[in-house]
């Protein structure tokens, strides 16, 4: 059995990866841990894993120290640890480099690098023991014949040649002309009987050794066997001497490292080279370069450093399989070093990143470079009787520049490639020094949101949900907002785009949601019955158990579920079928009621429509400003109030500015409306202060949701 030991202090992240872990074979036993202290107790001589993952950031002793005490346990200096973090302070990464950490996983986790890292892992462990292994059984085959010599100087002849021919290693004994006196049968085996090796490097030692009286120090040499088969042997070369005759002559010992080779190759290989590409890895690349720079220096020859991102890869992976994906990623290696035949490295950095290190005369020919790059993803890659179409965005910087290192350009490529991107993808752009700027505020920002979410900095505001047949207020809708120290408003446009992409939003989405619960309740408590929209980012069903944590709020709260609706976009939906389904369907049981955001603005695919309890459809903004101006868009909004019609879902119109456009609505019976027209969003006191003086009116109370498995 393979053991795996997973430490974190979040039961969560224990049952996740336990749950991953599982997946890698039959053989695989997993424990985990809610404590370093309870792995350290737990380990022993018995217990002793094969890959241990762990959190870094854990209550009295992090990823870093539980490292360091494993790398100090007899057996644990080269178990592979990977350490799991959501943290990208490089600081964070040099303490558990230090502390000896074999890997990094970025939190939030994604499932497939996750499964592939530990694989290898888990094959470098193996060959690690199995090298291991190796070479104590070489140390006790080199101390058997250590003896066996002992013995043979204090023995006869024949008693020499009857032990010398039990040690499995190569024996023999050369006299001053090179003329073998004698070769034990493992040496027979190998070279054949009469076979030697009077190679003139061979014959040159036998020299030394007779004229010095001294031995030689142990040397690797290469041979080929009796079969053509090439062999590597650690070979050592004592002088004997015979005291009947005088005579002196070299006693030979050569021990057979051919496998403890092959497996240091391998285990170099797994360190250096992509597995499913047969690229070099990160590592490699680092290497690579660092001795590139060295060489030329700062005013050598220059070179181009290309990040390479394929664009819509993941939708391959969802739609088509990772078999598939997989695929692909091979071919995009073979085309890359089919078009590139002179680039100084092609690597793979990981998913579907690569990077080419190629020598250039000037900036123009780096463009060059870089559309040719581009251009070769213009013709689709044939998967088996399939073809398929990808993308791809490069992010260029050139060497030399002042202070370059191999993290510096990897850096600055990489927001070169992230510029490529968000202008359209399928194009290049080089790196500037504007672009670390925008970086900077972009990591300030991220800062300033974790300190955010750590002091409790947000506040939620609420718009009305007008119903267009009464008039009334028949629910609203929780919308953050960042109040920074100073009393700044920061809006949600500002910095919800970078919650999503750091993965902040998860506790800032549960924050949301526990606290339009509260208030809702606080609310119904004081006579204000209104149904309380709360907006869900779809990494929540990747990361956590949506059911349990509205049951939780509910529960906490006070709050009747019947009162909460859920808003998700059409993309969390399609991205986490099975699983939003199956909880969607299990809150609809409690009377939790479910809305799609932004309806019309994302996937083309309507199925989820009939196969997931939907009550509410949220026509999207971007229609209602246009229908003055576009037939396409009130030939948009008419089929969404059509297709809820004749599907029993309700239809709610977001962002009504001006009279015409809520009366061009009413004439096409959309049921509900929310905008500016209505009133903006207010803080939960200014709400309550409106309804109270009449001047906000509520529908009454919230109906039930139907019964599970209709969509009214």
């Amino acid at each position: 059995m393979r053991l795996i030991a997973i430490v974190d202090d979040r039961s969560t992240n224990r049952t996740i990866f336990a749950r991953l872990a599982m997946t890698l074979g039959t053989d695989i036993q997993v424990e985990v841990f809610s404590t370093p202290l309870e792995a350290l107790d737990w380990f022993g001589d018995d217990n002793v894993p094969d890959l241990i993952i762990t959190d870094y950031k854990m209550p009295l002793m992090d990823g870093a120290a539980f490292t360091a005490r494993i790398r100090n346990l007899d057996w644990g200096y080269d178990v592979p640890v990977v350490v799991v973090t959501a943290y990208e302070d490089r600081d964070y990464r040099i303490n558990a480099l230090d502390a000896g950490a074999t890997d990094f996983l970025l939190s939030p986790v994604d499932h497939t690098e996750f499964l592939t890292r530990a694989r290898n892992l888990l094959q470098l462990s193996w060959h690690q023991k199995r090298a291991r292994s190796r070479a104590v059984q070489l140390e006790q085959e080199l101390e058997t014949t250590r003896l066996a010599r002992a013995e043979i100087l204090r023995g006869s002849r024949d008693r020499l040649l009857q032990v010398i021919d039990t040690v499995p290693a190569m024996i023999s004994a050369t006299d001053a002309d090179g003329n073998y006196l004698f070769v034990n049968k493992f040496h027979a085996r190998v070279l054949g009987p009469r076979q030697g090796r009077n190679n003139a490097a061979s014959v040159t030692r036998d020299r030394q050794v007779l004229e010095s009286g001294l031995p030689t120090s142990r040397y690797e040499e290469s041979i080929s066997d009796r079969y053509g088969m090439e062999r590597i042997l650690l070979t050592s070369k004592i002088p004997l001497y015979d005291e009947a005759s005088g005579m002196r002559y070299v006693l030979t010992t050569s021990l057979d490292i051919t496998d403890r080779k092959k497996a240091e190759w391998e285990l170099h290989h797994l360190a250096y080279y992509d597995q499913l590409t047969g690229l070099p890895s990160r590592s490699k690349l680092e290497s690579e370069m660092q001795a590139l720079m060295a060489q030329r220096g700062p005013n050598g020859r220059p070179f181009a450093f290309l990040l390479l991102d394929l664009d819509r890869f993941k939708g391959v992976n969802d739609t088509q399989g990772h078999t598939v994906g997989d695929l692909l990623l091979r071919k995009v290696a073979v085309r890359l070093r089919t078009v590139l035949p002179h680039a100084a490295v092609i690597a793979r950095l990981g998913g579907d990143e690569f990077s080419i290190v190629h020598d250039i005369a000037d900036a123009a020919d780096a463009a060059e470079l870089a559309e040719r790059i581009v251009g070769i993803f213009s013709r689709p890659f044939m998967l088996g009787d399939r073809s398929m179409s990808v993308g791809a965005s490069v992010g260029v910087t050139l060497y030399p520049e002042p202070d370059a290192t191999f993290e510096t350009l990897l850096k600055r490529a990489d927001l070169a490639m992230y510029r490529a991107k968000n202008e359209g993808r399928c194009r290049y752009a080089f790196f500037d020094q504007g672009m670390e700027q925008v970086f900077s505020a972009a990591t300030e920002m991220e800062q300033a949101l974790r300190r955010a979410i750590d002091k409790g900095e947000f506040v939620l505001h609420y718009q009305p949900e007008i119903d267009l047949a009464t008039g009334a207020v028949s629910g609203v809708e929780a919308l953050i907002r960042w109040v920074r120290p100073g009393g700044e408003l920061v809006y949600p446009g500002r910095f919800l785009p970078l919650a999503e992409e750091t993965g902040l939003i998860v506790p800032m989405t549960v924050w949301s949601l526990r606290e339009a619960c509260r208030q809702a309740a606080q609310w119904r408590h004081d006579g204000i019955h209104v149904r309380m929209a709360v907006n869900l980012s779809g990494v929540l069903f990747r990361q956590h158990d949506v059911h349990q944590l509205v049951v939780d709020a509910t529960t906490e709260t006070g709050l009747d579920p019947n009162f909460l609706e859920l808003e998700l976009t059409e993309t969390a939906l399609i991205e986490n079928p099975d699983s939003a389904g199956r909880q969607l369907r299990a809150l609809q049981m409690l009377g939790v009621s479910v809305a799609i955001d932004d309806f019309g603005t994302g996937y083309a695919s309507l199925a989820y429509l009939t196969k997931l309890p939907i009550r509410r459809l949220k026509i999207d903004s971007v229609f209602i400003q246009d229908l003055a101006s576009s037939s396409g868009s009130r030939a948009i909004v008419k089929a969404i109030i059509g297709l809820g019609e004749n599907l029993g879902i309700q239809v709610i119109a977001e962002g009504i500015e001006r009279e015409d456009q809520l009366r061009w609505l009413e004439d096409q019976n959309c049921q509900e409306a929310q905008g500016f027209y209505f009133g903006h969003p207010l803080p939960p006191a200014r709400f309550r202060t409106l309804v109270e003086a009449g001047v906000l009116t509520l529908a009454g109370r919230v109906t039930a949701p139907a019964e599970p498995g209709g969509n009214a």
